[in-house]
């Protein structure tokens, strides 16, 4: 079996507080991207996996790998064993929901074997990651807590342009120079108010509220990434530059 895992970016993303448990609230509006891994996936005698180009993570911390052990421990089903190939083009670590992508594909190929329900799948998808619900379903969608609460929205029809940087920014880091800077972060935008623009074909409305809040670290340690995107920002059509997620994949919504 051949899955396409298509990735996301965030048209608006807020950091809102931290909580108690660790965790962060964030206010999020999730669109689905063309781009995608692929992953070749079968039944086997034992499990085996290997992926191009070859992943610096070992398989033991892979998303794949505990993506089966929580379906597994979850639904009581364990008497199987998956061949996986993972063909990787979406940027590791790079805020395009890369790792969550694969997750989701994988556990919509395992719910349609196993006859699982929807809501099941999606209260198991909660336990792996926070991108995870959403890249189930795809389209677009707005997130709330640590992005698993979902309003999904009538999918917007826009183009977006993918920019993948070479910069390295770690989400957990990112989090942490949020929370050290707090007082100095601006907040700014409204998630609705960006998709009733897109949607409706309101260039100025859009560019008004678009908005991603680790923007003002990551362009602290990496001013290259406020250049480009600069320069993304001038090209002919485009509606709007970008940084997805925590970094430090640039997009533009482009006319």
């Amino acid at each position: 079996m051949v899955l396409k895992a298509y990735g996301k970016v965030n048209l608006y993303l807020d950091v809102l507080r931290k909580r108690s448990d660790g965790y962060h609230d964030i206010l999020t509006l999730f669109q689905s991207i063309k781009e995608h891994d692929i992953i070749f996936v079968d039944f086997a005698e034992k499990e085996l996996f290997e992926s191009q180009p070859k992943l610096s993570i070992p398989w033991e911390a892979n998303i794949l790998k505990k993506t089966i052990e929580v379906f597994k421990s979850q639904t009581g089903i364990h008497d199987f064993n998956l061949k996986i190939k993972l063909i990787k083009k979406l940027p590791v670590g790079g805020g395009l929901g890369g790792g969550s992508a694969d997750s989701a594909a994988l556990l919509n190929f395992l719910s349609k074997n196993f006859n699982i329900p929807e809501e099941d799948i999606f209260e198991i998808a909660k336990k792996i990651g926070s991108d995870v619900p959403f890249l189930l379903r795809g389209g677009t969608a707005i997130g709330r807590g640590r992005g698993e609460i979902l309003e999904f929205l009538e999918p917007l029809e826009i183009k977006i342009e993918i920019y993948p940087m070479s910069a390295k920014l770690e989400t957990k880091k990112m989090y942490e120079l949020l929370d050290q800077q707090w007082k100095e972060i601006k907040h700014h935008g409204n998630p609705y108010l960006l998709y009733d623009a897109l949607k409706n074909k309101n260039a100025e409305g859009a560019k008004e509220n678009a908005f991603n809040v680790f923007e003002q670290v990551a362009f602290r340690i990496f001013p290259q990434l406020e250049l480009q995107k600069l320069v993304l920002e001038k090209e002919e059509g485009t509606i709007f530059a970008l940084m997805s997620g925590s970094g430090s994949t640039l997009f533009r919504v482009y006319e």
